[in-house]
């Protein structure tokens, strides 16, 4: 069993390893489309909101 008795804790790692993992949240949410703080990064999506194409509706007839 170790001793605890007299040992400073290594928070220099904890804080590291809590930027990482902010880090990587945060670009996985830029990655998915939850923020776009960086445009055109992440995955493509069909429904863009400020998308040039908008979706137009087409009317066929059938003739017989």
């Amino acid at each position: 069993m170790p001793r605890l008795v007299g040992k400073k804790g290594n928070s220099a790692l904890v804080v590291g390893l809590i930027l990482v993992a902010a880090a990587a949240g945060l670009v996985a949410t830029e990655y998915f489309g939850v923020i776009d703080y960086i445009p055109e990064f992440g995955k493509p999506s069909e429904l863009n909101s400020n998308s040039i194409n908008q979706p137009t509706q087409v009317n066929t007839t059938i003739q017989q």
